[in-house]
């Protein structure tokens, strides 16, 4: 999780949702979580599935041309292709519910009220505990998606430990992150970089750790320019490699074969 009393480049200023009250949210609201699976993962499941519904509506027109209803809805069931997509949209309706309802009451996010001072923790629809700005001790998240933030609020008891409020998903999208920097800039904390800043760097560290371990599996010495220019590890590597090959006569600091 980032440090925000430490130094980064959180000169940005914070772009946060917010309520229609004017509430900063932090973390994603229910739509922003909702709104990729309900309109790219839901209806490519349902259009697999669709043959499945397709019978069903097929059976079910079977049946009511049998009982003499044959009507426009009959008529129009009639194509293969009129049932496999009505069956689809019909799955993806169900789908889109069944995956609406559990956001609704499980969604979890804090509300930072700028001009009262407060922060709310919200459970599903209801605000389940409320604090002032003054008993927020941290606040830090971690910018990629599956990521959390931990808000820790001082209690009456002086020697008792924070309370941590937690917040899912708080690098879900660049305003939900931001809420977190609102947060940290309106308790007097130093706001976290903005998230693509540490979404670059965190894969900047990644890859420096991949490349320390294929050069340590070659016996390749680790240069300090490496960190900063992937093209020159890299083409010392194939160098090595080819050295290590016997295309290539070695130089003094390589690896022996």
């Amino acid at each position: 999780m980032n440090d925000p009393r430490t130094p980064g480049h959180g000169d940005a200023p914070p772009a946060p949702r917010r309520t229609r009250s004017g509430q900063v949210i932090i973390g994603p609201t229910v739509g922003a979580r909702y709104r990729p699976g309900a309109l790219i993962g839901l209806p490519l499941v349902s259009a697999l599935l669709c043959p499945f519904a397709g019978a069903g509506l097929q059976q079910w027109r079977a049946s009511r041309l049998e009982a003499g209803q044959d009507g426009l809805l009959e008529q129009l069931l009639a194509p293969a292709w009129t049932q496999l997509l009505l069956g689809a949209l019909l799955l993806w309706a169900l789908f889109a519910l069944w995956a609406l309802v559990p956001l609704l009451l499980t969604q979890r996010t804090v509300l930072l009220d700028e001009g009262e001072g407060t922060i709310a923790l919200r459970k599903g629809p209801r605000i389940v505990e409320r604090a002032p700005l003054a008993q927020v001790e941290h606040a830090v998240g971690e910018a990629e998606r599956g990521g959390m933030a931990l808000i820790g609020v001082s209690t009456q008891d002086p020697e008792a430990p924070p309370r941590q409020w937690i917040v899912p998903e708080v690098g879900w999208d660049g305003a939900s992150f931001d809420g977190l920097r609102a947060l940290q800039a309106a308790t007097g904390l130093r706001p976290a970089p903005p998230r693509e800043v540490l979404r670059q760097e965190n894969r900047r560290r990644r890859r420096i750790e991949r490349q320390r371990e294929l050069a340590a599996r070659l016996g390749m010495p680790w240069r300090a320019q490496y960190e900063d220019h992937e093209e020159a590890f890299q083409a010392e590597f194939d160098r090595v490699r080819r050295v290590l090959g016997g295309r290539e006569p070695a130089r003094e600091d390589d690896p022996e074969r």
